[in-house]
């Protein structure tokens, strides 16, 4: 979504993405002239020192930390300089300078013997023809990096008193996401988390039992209030003491963040609470979106841009203006991840709408789905995924890709499902019943498991069946939900979804 903003130095407005909304130069030359009229220069709070440079090329000044070799003002002025004869020939003899010094010759051909040479010697010596085959040599290297790393990682533990009882293993990407056992420093609870938390530092869920709705809610609030528009928080009246984080008086809509430790089943919310919640705001003319702990933190862009679209604030498309295209796996896995709040999904056919051959509303269409228990048929299909880009509404973009879908396949009938969480419980309102397709009922609430250790990440309930947990060495006699408390594992109830279906004669 484009917004507008007042440049400090010139007063003029520019467009700019959301996500830039904190900019406050219009251009590099005001960011320049602003620094020198304020002498905003010296050393900054990160400790780096600026200056004003000349570019070597076009002769502009403009600004860079002093510890940087930097002396072109821009890749414009950089493609230039390389064109240039004399500066070809000086990058030719700087780049054979370095090969003398480093190969002792400046002829490729020479390297090539050289490295062969070399490979020879190590085969002779270690048995392989790379250092960092030998294992004496890789151990060395991955401890010194294991401990350049616990250098960086220790304090930041202590400052938030907590301590690592595992031994670190940091690969060569450094990668943190397997998990630790932590101890917290104030209470003493040993725990289990990554290194990839809320702000990459484990949380201790008995000291911070949750993350506090007022933190969640605040990038809702913030965009709210960014863009004017009226809310009521924290409202208890209408629910008859229920509370709803956010309403939006001026559309009927209700937010409510639910924090994953106070909304588990443990902890009082069970399988009907939250449909109970949204049933009730329906009475009372109010479509709730319920919105998890994970999704606002995880995905925050897609959570404002569903909001976003709700309240009309989007850039609006027309589907007659965009060309229909079959989509590659992997464009439609990264625009689902980049646009879906359930991300990427199994499919078997994916078309797209590009517009300025930018791909900005794609549907994808599988099978049957095992979790669902069904069985494949011929000519039977699930609408997996449809989501259009991020602030942006495709006017009439659903109905073009359904009809070109039904066009081009043999189709006998499509089977979909609507999320109450984001869509409500009028079925008459959502795009399917719009374009054909028949209401059949909603589904029971589902249900994700959630470590108690780690409140933050749902697992889906299918990973967790009881058939699977029998053969892990588990009893016949307990129930699946009886084995999973066992283990630490709490749950977590959604609203269930809307069945929608599709049949052709």
């Amino acid at each position: 979504m484009n917004i507008e903003l007042i440049c400090n130095h010139c007063n003029n407005s520019f467009i700019t993405l959301y996500k830039h909304r904190n900019k406050k130069y219009c251009n590099q030359e005001c960011y320049l002239a602003h620094a020198k009229e304020h002498k905003a220069f010296g050393r900054k709070k990160d400790g780096s020192v600026r200056e004003v440079r000349k570019c070597v090329e076009c002769g502009n000044e403009f600004i860079e930390r002093k510890k940087y070799e930097r002396k072109i003002c821009s890749d414009e002025c950089r493609t230039k300089w390389n064109s240039k004869p004399e500066n070809i020939k000086y990058k030719l003899d700087k780049t054979a300078e370095a090969m003398i010094k480093k190969y002792g010759t400046s002829s490729i051909f020479e390297l090539n013997s050289f490295k062969e040479n070399r490979k020879q010697l190590l085969i002779n010596k270690y048995g392989v023809d790379s250092l960092m085959k030998v294992p004496e040599i890789l151990d060395k290297l991955k401890a010194t990096y294991r401990k350049k790393q616990l250098d960086t990682l220790i304090p930041k533990l202590e400052k938030h008193n907590l301590r690592l009882l595992d031994e670190y293993k940091a690969n060569k990407n450094g990668n943190t996401s397997q998990p630790y056992n932590f101890q917290c420093l104030t209470c003493d609870n040993v725990f289990t988390s990554t290194l990839l938390g809320c702000g990459k530092i484990p949380i201790c869920r008995k000291c911070y039992p949750t993350i506090k709705n007022s933190v969640l809610e605040l990038k809702i609030r913030d965009f709210l209030n960014y863009n004017n528009i009226a809310h009521i928080d924290n409202n208890r009246k209408l629910l008859n003491g229920l509370e709803i984080d956010i309403i939006l008086p001026d559309y009927n809509i209700g937010i409510e963040v639910n924090g994953h430790y106070y909304h588990s089943d443990l902890h009082g919310k069970g399988k009907e609470y939250h449909l109970h919640k949204t049933t009730l705001s329906e009475e009372n003319n109010i479509k709730l979106i319920q919105i998890f702990e994970d999704e606002i933190i995880l995905k925050p862009d897609i959570v404002l841009s569903r909001i976003s679209g709700m309240i009309g604030l989007d850039t609006k498309i027309y589907a007659r203006k965009c060309e229909i295209k079959e989509v590659s796996k992997r464009l439609s896995q990264q625009f689902l991840e980049d646009n879906h709040i359930q991300g990427n999904c199994v499919d078997r056919l994916r078309y797209g709408l590009y517009y300025d051959k930018e791909l900005v509303s794609l549907i994808t269409f599988g099978g049957k789905r095992k979790v669902l228990g069904s069985t494949q048929s011929d000519g039977e299909f699930e609408l997996a995924r449809f989501c259009n880009k991020k602030y942006h509404t495709v006017i009439g973009g659903f109905s073009k890709l359904l009809k070109h879908f039904i066009k081009n396949n043999n189709v006998k009938k499509i089977i979909t499902y609507a999320d109450i969480r984001w869509s409500g419980l009028n079925h008459e309102k959502t795009v399917y019943s719009k374009n054909g397709f028949t209401y059949i009922g909603n589904t029971p609430p589902n249900y994700w498991y959630l470590d108690s250790k780690r409140f933050n990440t749902r697992h889906h309930r299918f990973n967790f069946r009881k058939d699977v947990l029998v053969k892990e060495g588990y009893s016949k006699e307990k129930t699946e939900w009886e084995i999973m408390q066992e283990r630490g594992y709490d749950r977590i109830w959604d609203c269930g979804s809307m069945k929608f279906e599709f049949l052709f004669k």
